[in-house]
């Protein structure tokens, strides 16, 4: 039986009640991981959204697995960015979509930069900010998602590249990812309660609230003028995060809205990764 139909004879199987069955596929699916995705897409015909679930599920233990194992491996890389990147692919890839690879992000950031680099150019960090997160005829091309701040999906930057939604780390991380293509050097701050960015433009520090429309404010000013401010503040706003800082506010974050909608296995794979983090 060639690969092509074999797959196919599997898909049919899919809805068999029988436990036996499904370990028999689940086998199967588990033996083409990586060449699934390309051999569904030569298939004639695409899933229905049935079949599509019922592999999601099949596939989710070996996911998560597979998520667990490789999920420190960003520290091995010698830049902070790129490990920031590594980082949030591996999770970014297990939130999207058992077809989603990790690598796939950086082939999407590139193109928004190829996008961007065509549309005006080389940029300064504030330019940068106005094309990704200003609204230009009302729309932004990323803005914060107010309506539905909680859900995981806004930590999700594949979902963020294609929605154009995300919360305030996301958005702070898909604009140091950019800028590092343009050569500019952005950083986070991992100021509480509102993740924000940090870079140094006509030799003053500022803050940008990449949530609230890439609004830039002098960080000497928030750490005067902020609710919050307070001499550990001032520490925080001088101070660029961490890779590690970062991964675990997203992971937090993850925690968090996993525990709203009551997703208790998800949440335990990001409180898994967490500890893995916190321990090496």
């Amino acid at each position: 039986m060639s690969g092509l139909a074999k797959l196919d004879h599997l898909i049919s199987l899919l809805d068999d009640d029988s436990q036996v069955v499904q370990e028999a596929i689940q086998k199967e699916l588990l033996s083409m991981r990586q060449e699934l995705p390309e051999r569904l897409r030569l298939m004639d015909r695409p899933l229905t959204e049935e079949e599509e679930q019922r592999m999601g599920r099949l596939l989710e233990p070996a996911r998560r697995a597979e998520l667990e194992e490789r999920w420190m491996r960003w520290r091995w890389l010698d830049h902070p960015t790129t490990q920031l990147e590594e980082g949030i692919a591996q999770i970014s890839a297990y939130l999207h979509s058992w077809r989603t690879q990790p690598g796939e992000l950086s082939q999407k950031l590139d193109a928004l930069a190829e996008e961007a680099f065509r549309d005006q150019g080389r940029m300064d960090a504030r330019e940068l900010s106005d094309w990704l997160f200003s609204p230009v005829n009302g729309t932004a091309r990323f803005r914060g998602n107010s309506k539905d701040y909680y859900t995981p999906h806004n930590s999700n930057l594949f979902w963020v590249l294609e929605t154009g939604l995300g919360n305030p780390i996301s958005l702070c991380c898909l604009y140091r990812l950019l800028g590092q293509r343009f050569g500019l050097d952005i950083y986070g701050c991992n100021f509480p309660g509102h993740f924000l960015a940090q870079v140094e433009h006509a030799e003053r520090t500022w803050l940008v609230d990449c949530f609230n429309r890439g609004r830039f404010m002098l960080s000497t000013d928030v750490a005067r003028h902020h609710p919050a401010a307070n001499p550990s503040i001032e520490d925080v706003i001088r101070t660029a995060a961490s890779t590690d800082a970062i991964l675990l506010r997203i992971l937090r974050n993850l925690d968090e809205a996993f525990d709203r909608i009551d997703n208790f296995t998800s949440r335990q794979v990001m409180r898994n990764l967490a500890v893995k983090l916190m321990e090496d």
